[in-house]
């Protein structure tokens, strides 16, 4: 066998069952501190080498807090990838690290009645609420992957950028001539990103306020029309999960378009000619875990697509009846998709096939979000009820009752 790495040493016998350290570290390690991402208060303080993995971070972290799955990140909101060293990662002796942990207990929801729910789903108690607009007037939510922070879409017209936790707003951003229809937070929540009824997507920076880019197609330029992203008005919007420069955007017109946020300019018009796949309205889209290729939704059917080429990988008939949303994993090349025939269905993506298919629903189902392991699923239906499944079993765990119409958003929030 090989050499046994130093973290692991100080993960196995440094530690007590309390976390403190038992002695003082080698000459040569660094001093990393881990705090809670949500809370702030201090987990560990790990002495690792340059050299070790970002992942012995976490093997550090999980014996003072043993939770399913730990994301860990800088104090920047930078994720760091747990095979590189931690000299590579950018980290220094000294530096403070953040940690997400996802303990599948708590579940966020978003619903047209307006209200946000974080809901402790063992217990299927409403934990927090926020009242993010007016009854029926919400369209869109979204929260950031650390859990801090939420962004909001209603007919008013003005994106909204939320403390998760004290429910305060700390940025309106002023732009859209129309209802804000979709919404997205970049995975360094440095950056939102916006879609409206008046046919264009927005790229906000978060610090400032201001609109950094607003996607324009040159393309429809040339047909007499007012600047815009699409023909119709867009449906999902969504940034690259490693890079925020890069977004996806779907809408009534029967295209998907990629867009590279830095230059403007329009990388990829993804469309199908004829049927059977098209054209139709897309409904939704959604980056693959790497980054490389995306899936978007029109009608009944699913398409794989690469991200880099712009060319059509698979397309499969994935429903009964339309599509409406559609999730990735973090990890494995596992696609969730909701339905309005009121199932959601798992799919392999490597194979093509389908793994499990939920039911329970008895309305359209409208908002879909697996676990960082993919151990569970969350969906949300047109009639406010969200449901916990085991996906291993397909068995519904835990039905959440806190919102009263229907479900706009439903994802796993960190602990």
């Amino acid at each position: 066998s090989g050499p046994v790495s130093h973290s692991l040493f100080v993960a196995a016998g440094m530690y007590t069952s309390t976390g403190r350290q038992r002695g003082a570290p080698a000459d040569g390690t660094w001093a990393i501190t881990v705090r809670n991402a949500l809370s702030g208060t201090v987990l560990t303080t790990c002495h690792v080498l340059p050299s070790d993995l970002v992942v012995h971070l976490k093997q550090c972290v999980k014996i003072v807090k043993d939770v399913p799955e730990i994301t860990l990140m800088t104090e920047d909101s930078k994720f760091l990838n747990p095979v590189d060293t931690i000299q590579n990662s950018g980290l220094a002796d000294g530096d403070i690290v953040l940690a997400v942990m996802m303990a599948h207990r708590l579940v966020a929801t978003a619903s047209s009645d307006g209200l946000v729910n974080t809901c402790d789903t063992e217990s299927n108690t409403v934990e927090r609420q926020l009242q993010a607009a007016p009854p029926q007037s919400l369209l869109s939510a979204c929260c950031s992957g650390d859990g801090h922070w939420l962004v909001t879409g209603s007919s008013v017209g003005t994106p909204k950028f939320w403390d998760a936790k004290s429910g305060e707003v700390k940025r309106v951003f002023e732009g859209h001539a129309g209802s804000v229809c979709c919404v997205d937070v970049s995975s360094d929540s440095k950056f939102v990103a916006s879609g409206s009824y008046d046919f264009l997507g927005k790229v906000w920076e978060v610090e400032s306020g201001n609109c950094v880019r607003t996607l324009v197609d040159p393309k429809l330029e040339g047909e007499g029309l007012e600047p815009r992203t699409h023909l119709l008005h867009l449906l999902s919007i969504r940034f690259s999960p490693y890079d925020s420069s890069v977004v996806a955007t779907t809408s009534a017109d029967c295209t998907a378009k990629v867009w590279n946020v830095q230059s403007g300019e329009c990388l990829h018009r993804l469309c199908h000619a004829e049927d059977p796949y098209g054209p139709l309205p897309v409904s939704t889209v959604c980056f693959a875990a790497n980054g490389q290729e995306l899936v978007t939704a029109s009608d009944i059917f699913c398409t794989l697509w690469s991200v880099r080429t712009g060319l059509e990988m698979r397309t499969w008939e994935a429903h009964t009846s339309t599509v409406t949303c559609v999730a990735h994993s973090v990890e494995e090349a596992l696609l969730l998709t909701g339905s309005k025939d009121g199932t959601a269905k798992i799919w392999d993506l490597q194979s093509g096939l389908c793994r499990r298919t939920l039911q329970g629903h008895e309305r359209p189902v409208t908002a879909v979000a697996l676990s960082p392991d993919s151990k569970f699923a969350v969906t949300g239906c047109g009639d406010g009820l969200a449901k916990v499944w085991n996906t291993h079993t397909g068995t519904c765990e835990q039905t959440l009752e806190g919102n009263r119409l229907g479900i706009l958003m439903a994802m796993f929030v960190p602990c």
